[in-house]
C-alpha cells in the first residue's frame, strides 16, 4: 500500500521528491553514530530504500541527479549524494557501468573539499568504487593518494560545520584518519585487482613530507603486497625499476631509516618499516640482504613490546643507537663508494622533509654523519658537514645534539676536517654584518644566538673527542685544552647551553678514559681547570629566578655532577685542594628539596657516584684512601644528623655506598672457612710472614683499623639506627655492619695489644647482620628492639680505644635534632658505660663527662636533658664518681663566671645535674661527700688577702674558687631537690656538713668584708636550705636574723649561736662536729680558722661528757692562742675559759698561763679578751694555780690599767681586785708592794670618765684595803667614796691622803712620783685628779724632804697647766690647787728661798714642751 502510494508521487514530480529525501540521508547518517541510534538507523535505511526503488525505475535520472548535487559542492547536499552513491553503487553497478567516467570526474571534483564530512563520505565511496573496479590507471592512483593523504592527518580539535543549513554532524581528524587507514588496508588485502595500482605506487607515498604520519599504514600495505606477491618478487622489482617516478632505493632507504626514530609511534610504525626494509632488501646492493635477514628480526624484537619499552627511561637513546649501528653495519656490508655517495646525497636532499624541531631531523644528522664516516673523499665530507651545519637549527637542543653526534661520527675518520670547521665557526661568532647590526638593537638576540652557537660548538667538540681514534686523540685534546679554547665556550647563560658545554667537557673526559681502555692512556692536561669550568657552569646566576629555572638548573647540576665524576676518574689524581673545592661546591646538593623527585633523585645519585669516584681515585694506597674516606664522611656528617628526613636518607645512602667501594678496594685476604670472595670471616695476611710491608707495592699497603677512627664514626651513625625513618634505620645498620666488617678485615699493627676477641667479635657481627636481614624482610618489627640488639653488638665490636673515642664524641649524637635518635644515643652511651665502664681510665672518664655535660648544656628539651644527666649518673656509678663530680663542679664553676645562671632559658643544666645526683639511690651520699670534700679542701683566694701571701697559691686557685661557689650551689640544690633520698644522705652526713658550712660561712664573711657579698648570700642560702632539709627551724631563724651582718663580732656570735643551737638540738652530733673543727682550726685560711675557733669556743661548753674530746679541744685551742689572727687567739682563749666547771680545775694552770701570755698581746682586742677571761678563770681557780704567776699577772694588769679602752681599764682594775684573793701567805708582801705601786692610779681612776671604771676601782680599793692594815674602812663606806660628784671625790682624796701621810710616810715619795706622771695622762679628768691628789699630799705632808723634792716641781707644773691646758677642768683644778698650796702652813718655809727655782723650773718645762 505504501509502495504504490510512493510510486504515484514519483510519477508526479521525481526531482522534488529526490531533493526532499537527500538532506534526510545526511541528517540521519550522522544520527547513526549518536543518540537515538535505532530511530536514526531505521529512518536512514528507509530513505536509502526509497532511493534504491527510484534507481530501479529511473536509474539514469537518479544518477544524473546525484552527480549534479555533487557538482554543486553544497556541503550537506554533496555529503548526502555521496552516501546515496555509496549505497546504490553495488546494487546498480550494471545500470551505471557505462557512466563510470562521469562518476570518477564528479568525485575528483570533490577531492579538494576541506569539510571533514565530505572527506569522510569520499573516503568510504573510494573503497566501494575500488571493490567494483572503478579505480584504474592514473585515476586509481589519485584516489589511493587521497586515502594516504588522509591517513597522515594529525590529531586536531573537532570540526563542526556550522554554516550548513542542515546539521550534518561533528567529526574529528582522528575518525577520518582511521576510516582512511582501514580503507587503504582493505584495498591492499581484499581487492586483488588493486595490487597493480598500489604497487609500486605506494613506494612513492613514502617520501613526501606531507605523508610522513601515514608511513606506518603505507609500510604495512607495502609489506602485505610484498607478502602476497612473494612468489613474483622479480616482477615486482622490475616494475619498480620500470617507472621513473618511483624513488630510487637510496632515497627509500634514507627515508625509512630516519622514520624508524620513534619506537612508540602509532600503528607499530617501526616494526612496519623494518618489515618493508626486509621485503625490499633485493632492491639494495648485494650482501645487504643476508645481513638484514639476521639483524632486522633483532630490532623488531626490541620494539615489539611497547609497554615494556616504556619502563626503560633511556629507551629512545638506545633505539637511536641501534638505528645508527644498523645503518653503519649495512654500509660496511655494501662497500660500494658510488652507492654510499648516492645515499649521502639522498640524506642531504631529505633535510627538507623534516622540521628542525622534529626529532627525526636530529637522527638524520647522525645518519649522514655515520655515512660520511665511511666515505674517504675529504672534499665530499667537508661539503656535507658544512651543509649539515647550515641545515641544522642549533637553537633547538635536540637538533643541536643530533648535529654534535653527527660531527663526532664524522670525526672518527675525519677528525682534522671536523676540528678545522669547528675552529672556523668559533672564530666567526658574531662577525657577520647582520649579527653585528642586530646586536645594536637586541642584546637578548645576541645572547641567545651566542649561547646556541657556543652550545653547539661545545657538543661538537665533545663528540668529536668521543668518536675520534684513540691513537690521535691525545694531541687534539691537548691542543683544545691547552689553548684555553674551551674557556671561550663558557660565556653562556641559558641552562640548555650550559648543559651542552658541560656535556662536552664530560665527553672529553670519557675520551681520555676510552683511550686508556684501548691502551693509549695519557693524563688530561688542565683537568683541574676543567673541573672549575663545570662548577662555574652549574652555579645559579644572580638574576635567575628559582621558580622559572629551578628544573633546568637541577638538570644542569645533575649533568655537571656526572661530568665531575668523569673528570675525577681520569689521570692525574686529584690534589687535596681540588678535592676540597669540588666537595665544597657539591655537598650542598644533599640539602636540595625533595621535589621534583624525578629530577632531584638522579641528581643525588650522581652526587653519590661523584663522592665514590673521589674516594676511589684520590688515594695512592689503602692508607691514603682511608684518610680520604674519613675526610668525605666528616663533610657529610652535617647532613647525616640533619633534622630533614630526606637529607638524612640521602647522606646515609652516600656513606653506605662509599663504604662498599672502600671495602672492595682495601679488603683482601683469605677465609679460613673456605668462603669465596669477600666474607665476614676473612683473616688478614700474616705480615710477619711477608716481612716489612714497606717493601710491598703501594697498592698492597692497607690501612690499620685505627685509621678508620671507628669510635667517631660509630657514634655518628648509631643514632640513625633509632631514626624516625625506616629506610634511614636500615641503611645506618648496614653502615655499621660495613664499618666493622672492614675493621675486622684490616691488619693490626705488629705487637698491638688491642685485646680483640675475634670469636666474640665475629659473633657480634653475625648478630648485627641478622638484625639487618630482619630489617630487610620485616619492616613492622619493633624499632626499639632492633636498636637494642644493634647497640649490644656494637658494644662488643668496639675496642677499648674505639669505645673511648665513641664516648668522647657523644655530644653531637646526643644533641641530634631528631628526638628519637638523641634518645637512642643516650641509651647507647648508658649501655657502653654499664657494660664496659670498668675499662675507662680516669682521663677517659673525665673527657666523657665533659662530652655529656656539653650535650646537657646544649639540649633544650627537658626530657632529653634529664636522660643525659641519667647517663652522667650511670657513668659516675660505674666508673670513678669523684672524677665525674669534679667535672660537673668545674663546668658549673665556669658557668657561674661566664653566664647569668639565674636567667638561662630552660633553666641551668647543672642545677638539674645536682638534682639528679641528689635523688640517685647510690650517688646521693657519694656526691654529698664530694661536695663536703670540695668545701673543705678548696680555699677562697680572696679570703686570704689579709695574709698578704700569694706565693703559696698556684695560678689556678681562682678556678678552685669558682668550683667552691659551684659546690655551694650544688649543696643548695641537693638540700632542696634531693627528696627522701637526698634527705637521708644529709642526715647521715649531718656533722661534716655542718662543720663545712660553718667554715665556709666564715670564709664568705671574710669575702664580704672585702666587698664581695655574693658568696655570703650563696652560703647563707645553702645553710638555710640545710636547716630546712634537717628540720631545724630555730637555726634557720638565727641565720636569717644575723647572717648578713658583716661586723666581725656579730658573725662570730652568729656561729656561736648556731653551735649552741646544734648542741641543744643534736647533742649526739657534737662530738663528731668538734673533732672535725679541731682539725679544721689548722687550715691556712684565716676566716675559716676564726669560724672553727668560734664554733669550738661554744661547743666546748657542751663537751663535758667527752673527756678525750675535751682534751683534744683544749690542746687545739691552746696551740692556736699564738695564731696569727687576733680573732683566733681571742676565740681560743674564750673557749678555754668556757670549759665545763667540773673539768676547769684540771686545766686552770694551763689556761692561766695562756692568759698571762695574751695579756702582753700586741692586739688590744686579744688583751681585752685575756683580761675578761682572767676575771672568769679566777673565780674557779685554786691558789696553787694562781700563786706562781700572781706577780706577773699583777704587773701586766697594771700596764693595762692605763689603756684607752674603757673595757680594758675597767677589767684590768677588776682583775687586780680579784687577784687580792690570792695575795696571801708567802706572796703577801710581794703583792702588797704591787698594791702600793698601783694605789695612786687606783685613786685617780675612782673618778674616771667612765662610770664602770669608777665602780671597778672602788671595788678593787675595797678588796686591797685589808692589805694596808689602816683604818680606812670608814672612808670606803662614806658617802663621798661612793658619790659621783667632783666635790665629794675631792673630799674623799683629802681624807685618804691624811691617812697615807699618817700611816705610810715612807711611801709618799713613790705616790708623788706616780701621781706626777699622771699629769700627762690622755684623759683631762685624770690629769685634774692627779693635780688635786699631788697638791693634797704637799699641803698635808710636813716632811721637808718630800716638800723639797716635789713642792717646786708641782708648783711649776700647775702654773704651766693653768696657762696652757685646753681643758676647763684641768685649769680649774690647777687654779684651786695653786691657791691651796699658797695658803697652806708650809708655804712660808719655801716661798722666799725657792721662788727662783720655781721660775727656772717653769721656763725649763716650757722650753722642753716646745721641743716636744
Amino acid at each position: 500500500m505504501q509502495l504504490s502510494f510512493f510510486v504515484y508521487f514519483l510519477l508526479k514530480d521525481l526531482t522534488v521528491i529526490l531533493s526532499t529525501l537527500l538532506p534526510v540521508v545526511c541528517i540521519y547518517n550522522d544520527s547513526k553514530e549518536h543518540s537515538s541510534f535505532s530511530v536514526g538507523l531505521k529512518t536512514y535505511n528507509e530513505v536509502q530504500r526509497c532511493f534504491l526503488t527510484v534507481g530501479l525505475v529511473y536509474p539514469d535520472d537518479l544518477f544524473m541527479f546525484l552527480l549534479n548535487k555533487c557538482r554543486l559542492k553544497e556541503e550537506h547536499l554533496s555529503v548526502g549524494a555521496l552516501y546515496v552513491l555509496k549505497h546504490l553503487l553495488p546494487r546498480s553497478s550494471e545500470a551505471w557501468h557505462s557512466k563510470r567516467p562521469l562518476l570518477l570526474e564528479a568525485v575528483k571534483s570533490l577531492l579538494d573539499e576541506q569539510n571533514l564530512a565530505v572527506q569522510k563520505a569520499i573516503s568510504e565511496l573510494i573503497v566501494v568504487m575500488a571493490s567494483h573496479c572503478y579505480l584504474i590507471g592514473p585515476s586509481g592512483e589519485l584516489f589511493v593518494e587521497y586515502l594516504v593523504r588522509h591517513c597522515a592527518l594529525s590529531d586536531q580539535k573537532k570540526y563542526v560545520n556550522e554554516s550548513s543549513k542542515v546539521k550534518i554532524g561533528a567529526f574529528c581528524p582522528t575518525e577520518l584518519r582511521a576510516i582512511c587507514e582501514k580503507g587503504l588496508l582493505l584495498l591492499t588485502i581484499t581487492i586483488p585487482e588493486m595490487q597493480h595500482i598500489l604497487w609500486p605506487f605506494l613506494l612513492k607515498m613514502i617520501i613526501p613530507r606531507a605523508y610522513t604520519s601515514a608511513a606506518a599504514t603505507v609500510c604495512r600495505c607495502i609489506s602485505e603486497l610484498c607478502r602476497q606477491r612473494s612468489s613474483s618478487s622479480n616482477v615486482m622489482l622490475s616494475e619498480c625499476k620500470a617507472r621513473d617516478d618511483i624513488p630510487n632505493p637510496e632515497e627509500l632507504f634514507a627515508r625509512l631509516v630516519v622514520l624508524l626514530h620513534d619506537p612508540l609511534a602509532r600503528e607499530q610504525q617501526a616494526t612496519q618499516i623494518l618489515m618493508v626494509l626486509y621485503y625490499l632488501s633485493p632492491l639494495f646492493p648485494k650482501n645487504i640482504d643476508l645481513f638484514w635477514q639476521d639483524e632486522i628480526p633483532k630490532m623488531k624484537a626490541y620494539v615489539s613490546d611497547t609497554e615494556d619499552l616504556k619502563l626503560d627511561p633511556s629507551y629512545q637513546e638506545t633505539w637511536d643507537d641501534m638505528i645508527i649501528n644498523f645503518l653503519a653495519e649495512s654500509l660496511d656490508v655494501v662497500q660500494e663508494t658510488d652507492w654510499l655517495i648516492s645515499l649521502g646525497n639522498a640524506f642531504t636532499e631529505q633535510y627538507v622533509l623534516y622540521t628542525p624541531d622534529d626529532d627525526h631531523s636530529a637522527l638524520l644528522h647522525r645518519c649522514l654523519g655515520i655515512l660520511l664516516q665511511k666515505v674517504a673523499d675529504r672534499n665530499y665530507v667537508c661539503d656535507k658537514i658544512d651543509w649539515m651545519y647550515k641545515q641544522a637549527n642549533i637553537s633547538i637542543p635536540a637538533n643541536r645534539l643530533g648535529l654534535a653526534k653527527a660531527m663526532g661520527l664524522v670525526a672518527a675518520s675525519h677528525l682534522d676536517a671536523v676540528l678545522e670547521m669547528l675552529k672556523g665557526i668559533l672564530d666567526n661568532i658574531g662577525q657577520s654584518l647582520f649579527q653585528r647590526l642586530l646586536s645594536f638593537f637586541s642584546d637578548s638576540y645576541r645572547m641567545e644566538e651566542s649561547d646556541d652557537i657556543h652550545a653547539a660548538l661545545a657538543l661538537m667538540y665533545g663528540y668529536a673527542a668521543k668518536y675520534a681514534p684513540s691513537t690521535v686523540i691525545e694531541a687534539r685534546i691537548d691542543a683544545l685544552v691547552g689553548t684555553n679554547m674551551l674557556s671561550r665556550l663558557l660565556h653562556v647563560r641559558h641552562h640548555t647551553a650550559k648543559q651542552a658545554v658541560i656535556t662536552a667537557i664530560d665527553l672529553l673526559g670519557r675520551a681520555v678514559i676510552n683511550a686508556a681502555e684501548n691502551g693509549a692512556s695519557f693524563p688530561l692536561k688542565k683537568r683541574d681547570q676543567l673541573l672549575d669550568y663545570i662548577l662555574t657552569l652549574m652555579g645559579r646566576e644572580e638574576n635567575d629566578s628559582f621558580a622559572d629555572s629551578s628544573i633546568e638548573l637541577l638538570h644542569t647540576q645533575a649533568l655537571a655532577l656526572s661530568a665531575c665524576t668523569t673528570l675525577v676518574t681520569v689521570e692525574p689524581k686529584l690534589t687535596i685542594e681540588t678535592r676540597n673545592h669540588v666537595m665544597k661546591a657539591t655537598l650542598g646538593f644533599f640539602a636540595l628539596p625533595n621535589d621534583p623527585i624525578d629530577v632531584v633523585n638522579p641528581l643525588i645519585d650522581n652526587l653519590i657516584t661523584l663522592l665514590c669516584a673521589i674516594l676511589l681515585t684520590s688515594g695512592e694506597d689503602g692508607r691514603s684512601r682511608a684518610d680520604q674516606l674519613l675526610h668525605i664522611l666528616r663533610q657529610i656528617d652535617q647532613y647525616v644528623s640533619s633534622p630533614v628526613e630526606y637529607q638524612r636518607r640521602r647522606s646515609c645512602l652516600a656513606v653506605y655506598e662509599m663504604l662498599l667501594k672502600f671495602r672492595t678496594l682495601c679488603v683482601i685476604g683469605y677465609c679460613a672457612l673456605g668462603c669465596h670472595g669477600s666474607c665476614t670471616h676473612i683473616k688478614q695476611i700474616d705480615r710477619a710472614v711477608l716481612g716489612n710491608f714497606s717493601n710491598l707495592p703501594s697498592a698492597y699497603v692497607l690501612p690499620s683499623r685505627e685509621a678508620l677512627c671507628l669510635g667517631n664514626r660509630v657514634i655518628m651513625y648509631l643514632p640513625r639506627c633509632a631514626d624516625t625513618d625506616s629506610e634511614v634505620r636500615k641503611i645506618s645498620a648496614q653502615i655499621l655492619d660495613q664499618l666493622f666488617s672492614i675493621s675486622l678485615s684490616l691488619p693490626r699493627p705488629v705487637g698491638s695489644s688491642s685485646g680483640i676477641d675475634l670469636e666474640l667479635s665475629y659473633g657480634a657481627l653475625s648478630s648485627l647482620e641478622d638484625v639487618i636481614a630482619i630489617l630487610r624482610s620485616d619492616a613492622s618489627i619493633d624499632p626499639s628492639e632492633v636498636f637494642n640488639r644493634i647497640v649490644s653488638s656494637v658494644c662488643i665490636l668496639l675496642t677499648k680505644d674505639e669505645l673511648v673515642a665513641t664516648l668522647h664524641s657523644c655530644t653531637t649524637a646526643i644533641c641530634d635534632r631528631t628526638k628519637q635518635s638523641a634518645e637512642g644515643a643516650i641509651q647507647a652511651v648508658i649501655e657502653f658505660v654499664t657494660k664496659r665502664g670498668n675499662e675507662l681510665s680516669e682521663t677517659d672518664v673525665s673527657r666523657t663527662t665533659q662530652s655529656l655535660l656539653s650535650a646537657a648544656v646544649h639540649i633544650t628539651d627537658k626530657h632529653l636533658r634529664l636522660e643525659t644527666l641519667g647517663a652522667i649518673s650511670c657513668l659516675a656509678e660505674n666508673t670513678n664518681s669523684k672524677i665525674v663530680f669534679n667535672e660537673v663542679l668545674a663546668t658549673a664553676g665556669k658557668d657561674i663566671v661566664t653566664k647569668d645562671i639565674s636567667r638561662l632559658r630552660g633553666g641551668w643544666p647543672m642545677q638539674d645535674a645536682f638534682h639528679a645526683f641528689s635523688q640517685h639511690a647510690v650517688l646521693s651520699f657519694l656526691f654529698l661527700e664530694h661536695l663536703i670534700s670540695a668545701l673543705n679542701q678548696t680555699p677562697f683566694v680572696k679570703g686570704d688577702m689579709e695574709k698578704g701571701d700569694y706565693s703559696s697559691h698556684s695560678a689556678d686557685t681562682w678556678i678552685d674558687d669558682d668550683i667552691l661557689q659551684a659546690a655551694i650551689l650544688a649543696l643548695t640544690a641537693f638540700f632542696r631537690g634531693g627528696g627522701k633520698v637526698g634527705k637521708k644522705a644529709v642526715e647521715k652526713s649531718y656533722a661534716p656538713l655542718l662543720a663545712a658550712l660553718t667554715l665556709q660561712l666564715g670564709s664568705c664573711h671574710g669575702l664580704a668584708s672585702s666587698g664581695q657579698h655574693e658568696p655570703l648570700r650563696a652560703i647563707l642560702t645553702s645553710f638555710q636550705a640545710f636547716c630546712e632539709c634537717v628540720g631545724d627551724l630555730e637555726m634557720r631563724k638565727i641565720l636569717a636574723r644575723d647572717g648578713e651582718q658583716n661586723d666581725k663580732e656579730k658573725w662570730i656570735n652568729l656561729i656561736g649561736d648556731v653551735a649552741g643551737c646544734v648542741s641543744i638540738k643534736r647533742p649526739k652530733e657534737v662530738q663528731t662536729i668538734c673533732l672535725i673543727l679541731t682539725k679544721s682550726i689548722n687550715r691556712q685560711q684565716r676566716f675559716q680558722r676564726e669560724a672553727a675557733a668560734a664554733a669550738l669556743s661554744e661547743f666546748v661548753r657542751y663537751s663535758g661528757g667527752f673527756d678525750s674530746l675535751l682534751e683534744q679541744m683544749v690542746e687545739a685551742l691552746c696551740r692556736h692562742v699564738s695564731d696569727e689572727s687576733p680573732t683566733v687567739r681571742g676565740l681560743c682563749l674564750r673557749g678555754l675559759v668556757q670549759i665545763p666547771s667540773i673539768h676547769i680545775h684540771q686545766y686552770a694552770t694551763q689556761v692561766l698561763s695562756v692568759i698571762l701570755a695574751l695579756l702582753d698581746d700586741l692586739d688590744e682586742s686579744v688583751q681585752l679578751t685575756a683580761v675578761s677571761c682572767l676575771l672568769t678563770i679566777l673565780k674557779s681557780s685554786s691558789k696553787d694555780a694562781v700563786e706562781p704567776i700572781l706577780l706577773n699577772l699583777s704587773v701586766r694588769l697594771r700596764n693595762l690599767q692605763v689603756s684607752m679602752n674603757v673595757k680594758m681599764r675597767r677589767n684590768a682594775f677588776a682583775a687586780f681586785g680579784a687577784l687580792s684573793n690570792f695575795g696571801v701567805g708567802s706572796q703577801r708582801e710581794a703583792f702588797l708592794e704591787q698594791i702600793h705601786a698601783m694605789l695612786p692610779r687606783l685613786i685617780l681612776h675612782i673618778y674616771d670618765d667612765d662610770l664602770s671604771v669608777r665602780q671597778a676601782c672602788r671595788n678593787t680599793l675595797k678588796q686591797v684595803a685589808p692589805f694596808m692594815e689602816i683604818g680606812v674602812y670608814g672612808i670606803f663606806n662614806s658617802h663621798c667614796f661612793n658619790s659621783d660628784h667632783r666635790s665629794d671625790y675631792e673630799t674623799f682624796v683629802r681624807d685618804l691622803t691624811r691617812q697615807f701621810v699618817q700611816h705610810f710616810p715612807s711611801r709618799i715619795d713613790s705616790y708623788m712620783g706616780s701621781t706626777i706622771q699622771a699629769f700627762e695622762a690622755p684623759w683631762p679628768i685624770i690629769q685634774a685628779n692627779a693635780i688635786y691628789f699631788s697638791s693634797s699630799i704637799l699641803c698635808l705632808c710636813d716632811d721637808q724632804h718630800i716638800l723639797s723634792l716635789f713642792y717646786t716641781q708641782v708648783f711649776g707644773l700647775l702654773v704651766v697647766k693653768l696657762s696652757r691646758s685646753a681643758d676647763a677642768i684641768v685649769r680649774a683644778t690647777c687654779s684651786s690647787s695653786l691657791g691651796w698650796l699658797l695658803k697652806s702652813i708650809n708655804s712660808h718655809s719655801w716661798r722666799s728661798t725657792r721662788l727662783e727655782r720655781v721660775e727656772s723650773f717653769r721656763w725649763g718645762y716650757e722650753s722642753e714642751s716646745t721641743k716636744k
